[in-house]
Parts: structure tokens; sequence; C-alpha cells
């Protein structure tokens, strides 16, 4: 019999929690890139091994490959641990037959076939959700059942906080940083990667808690009622006008908060109003907001409620260079320097070389610029990155481009709007030097980035390329450049 086991109403849980859930905006660049890379032909081609000879679904090996490895094909499918000997970690001691080193494939069709997914055969969405949350484990079902699993769940509205940091070791304040299983599938579904017949989702009878309620009590104003307006995609303050200032007149009155009779004029007394809010509340992460009067978007978040829709910047159109230097730039996500800090390595040369810089320099420009060299190429087209491996230079040529292809610190500030994925970002660090990366996603005020020479922390003079998603247009202080 099957590890896992499908009752109706288990069925019935996950389809209906499969239909509520929504791509967090702030991981969409991250899903989509999970997507890609289980669709990669030299990923997806092994992927096809393991489905012939087990039956399970090519996309869902991929997904189980990048939850329980990271798509490392050194490491066994069953926990991660290298393919130089059996797993030490549970399940220890596998494959119990042949001897090591093991191949990828013969060793992920003894993790299915362990599982007995050999013969499962339904991989409705409902079939596939409870093979992935019986693969992990029901240790979140079971100890923790007001915390979807992450496993599955994560990157999705369906989940925000509690995990498992340790073996039986429970957070309930530790983010899940993986793309769950079930963020993925959506996202294939959604683009037409896998074709899935979707079940109608059965009534809400109100017995699936999707994430934590909130109140004013507890830092954030529940939500409305009516429908949300949208963030306007830009700072209301001192002086400004408009529908989306009457908004926040309104909203602020339903709270309790008194700025006079609502007319849509940012004034003095909706200025206090702001801040008397801002101190009252948090933005989505739990962080108290900045008390100063303005309405960006994290305070526009945290005034509608956790709800509101984040302003959306559309992505690059595909087949054009920035749509292909971001998918260049992705895909070198994981590269290290050899040794770590050295400012060397195989992968790390490349970038260097490709600027006329020998090994041991600084190489977030050089990364940048072999990005475009390489995304030009794929497209048959001449590269309009400056070649050189200096932040500042390239920000100095940058301003002979036309206007709109340079959004000044400032100017970005002030209208959100204007950052584009595909653009790369500068900031000037001080003596003649810099940091500057790819913007691979804009939510709100906030940045999804791809950066070279960088760390999780988003240092300069860091040790690898890194996808990062802390960095606020406000932090960039030089600015924004479309080379396309």
């Amino acid at each position: 019999m099957p590890t896992a086991e499908l009752t109706r109403d288990l069925s019935e849980e996950y389809t209906q929690l499969f239909a509520l859930a929504k791509i967090r905006p702030e991981h969409k660049f991250e899903v989509d890139a999970v997507a890609d890379r289980i669709f990669a032909p030299e990923n997806f081609s092994r992927y096809q091994k393991v489905q012939d000879s087990t039956g399970v679904p090519a996309f869902v090996v991929g997904i189980i490959h990048n939850l329980e490895a990271s798509f490392n094909f050194n490491a066994h499918l069953h926990n991660g641990d290298p393919l130089t000997a059996r797993t030490v970690h549970v399940p220890e001691g596998r494959p119990r037959s042949g001897s090591p080193p093991f191949e990828w494939v013969e060793s992920a069709i003894d993790a299915l076939t362990m599982h007995d997914l050999n013969n499962w055969r339904d991989w409705s969405v409902p079939g596939i959700a409870v093979v992935l949350e019986s693969y992990n484990g029901f240790g979140y079902r079971r100890n923790h059942p007001q915390v979807k699993s992450p496993y599955l769940w994560s990157f999705t509205t369906i989940y925000s906080a509690g995990k498992y940091v340790g073996d039986g070791e429970f957070s309930p304040t530790a983010v899940s940083k993986q793309c769950g299983g079930m963020a993925a599938l959506k996202r294939m579904i959604d683009t037409g990667k896998v074709a899935i017949p979707m079940p109608a989702p059965p009534a809400d009878t109100g017995g699936v808690a999707v994430t934590p309620s909130v109140s004013v009590e507890n830092g954030a104003p529940p939500p409305r009622s009516t429908e949300t307006p949208p963030y306007p995609g830009h700072l209301l303050k001192m002086d400004s006008h408009g529908p989306d200032v009457l908004d926040v007149q309104k909203r602020l009155s339903e709270l309790g908060i008194k700025t006079g009779e609502p007319d849509g004029d940012f004034g003095d007394q909706t200025e206090a109003g702001v801040k008397m809010f801002q101190a009252r509340a948090v933005d989505e992460d739990g962080n108290h907001l900045e008390i100063d009067g303005i309405v960006g978007c994290k305070t526009w978040d945290a005034l509608f409620g956790l709800a509101t829709p984040a302003f959306s910047i559309p992505p690059p159109e595909i087949g054009s260079l920035p749509a292909q230097v971001l998918k260049v730039a992705a895909e070198e996500v994981g590269v290290r320097e050899i040794p770590l800090g050295s400012n060397t390595g195989p992968r790390v040369n490349q970038y260097l070389d490709a600027v006329g810089v020998g090994p041991g320099q600084p190489w977030c420009m050089a990364f940048v610029f072999w990005c475009f060299k390489q995304a030009s190429a794929a497209l048959g087209v001449s590269n309009p990155a400056p070649r050189t491996g200096s932040v500042i230079r390239c920000w100095q040529l940058a301003q002979s481009l036309p206007k709109e292809n340079v959004v000044p610190a400032e100017k970005a500030k002030e209208d959100p709007s204007q950052v584009l994925p595909g653009m790369v970002f500068f900031i000037d660090t001080g003596q003649g030097r810099g940091h500057a990366g790819f913007v691979a996603d804009v939510v709100g005020g906030t940045l999804v980035t791809i950066e070279g020479n960088s760390n999780s922390v988003g240092l300069r003079e860091g040790i690898g390329v890194f996808q990062r998603s802390s960095r606020k247009i406000r932090d960039i202080n030089t600015g924004f450049v479309a080379f396309a």
C-alpha cells in the first residue's frame, strides 16, 4: 500500500487550499525560476528517466529534487545527502543495494520506490499534495496544525510562518526560505507547463484556516469589508491630491483617526493622521513602520490590511533583452568563489575576463556585463552594457543614455513605478567604489535582486552570486539603469 493515503476530507482540504493559494508577489520571481529549472532540458531529461522507471511524473520528481537537494545532481533524492556514500540522515543507509558513489537516477528511483510511489496512480492536484506531504512527513499536521506545511505551501498566501529548524525542533517565528511544492505546481499550471484538470473547489465552510487573522491590538488593522484599492505606485505626502489621498483619509477615519472632512487634499491633518497610524502599526513582516507621515507601499499595505494587493510591476516581455538577461543571471545563482573570499574561481574568472580584469578583483560589475554579453549573444543583438568592471564608471557612462533609461535614486523614491525588472541598480559605497546588480522583480518598494560578488545579507565583496529579496528602493543611493 502506498505511503500516501488520500481520504475524501484530505482531498477536499488540498483542493480548497490550492484554489485559495496565491503566489506571494515578493517570491514570484523565485517561483518562476524553480519552474524554469525543472523544465530545463538537461534537468528534465533526467527526471524523465526516473518517470520511465517509476511512473512518477517528471515534474513531480523535479519538485521533490528542489525541495530535498536544491537541484543538486550530486545528492540523494531521499534527503540531499551526497551520492558519494549511502544516506546518513533519515532515511539512513539508502540505497540498500549497489555501491557508492551512486548515479543520481539510480538513487532517485530508490527514493521514490521506498515510498511506494511507483504504485501511486493519483497525480491530480490533491494526489500530488498528499504525496509531497507524506514524503516530508506529517509533523506539521500532527503537532502544529495551525501551520500549513511549508514543504507544500511556502511562498504562497497559505503559509506565513512556523518551521521545523532541526529534528523535532519547531520555531513558530521561523519562516521557510524554500519554494513550496504546491507553489511550484501552481505556477507550472498557470504557465501551461503542466496540464492537470482542476476540480471545482468545495464550498468554503470556514473550516480551512489560511493565514493567521490580525487585529488592531496586535499591530495591524483588519482588512476592509469592501474591495481594497491597489497601491497607486507613488508616494502620497504633503500637498498630494486626488482619489488616492481620499482613500487614505477615509481609511484613517474608519480606524478612528480623524483628519477632518475627507477631501482628497493631503494637508497637515492628514499627515498627522498618517503619523499616528504609523506609530501604532507594523508591516507584514512585523517591523515597525517609519513615522514620517508619508504613505508608501508599506504604510499603504498596513493601512488597508494584509490582504492589500501589492503594486505590481509587469515582467519584461518574453524574448526581450531584459527577460533574457534575467534568465541568464538566474541560472548563475549559486556560483561561489573558490576559495571563498578570494574574488577568484573558475566561473568568477570568466566574469572578470569579460571586462579585461584579472582574477582577485571585485567582480559585481563584471558579472552584470557578462550576463548582458551572454543574453545579447543568445538573441543575436549587440551588447548595450559598457565593458567596465567599475561600478562608478559604468554609472557615469550610462548618463549618455536616453533619460528614460536612467532613473536617479531620488526619482525612484518619488515614483517606484519607474524601477523595472531587468534594470541594473547602482550603489555608491564611497571612495570611488560601489556595488551593482540586477533588479529581478519589484514588489511595492521592495526589490528582488540578483547580485554577483555579494552574500546573503547583500554586502559588496561577498562570496558568490545570490538572489535577495530585502533591498528597498529607498536604500539604492545612486540609481537604476535600463541597458536596453
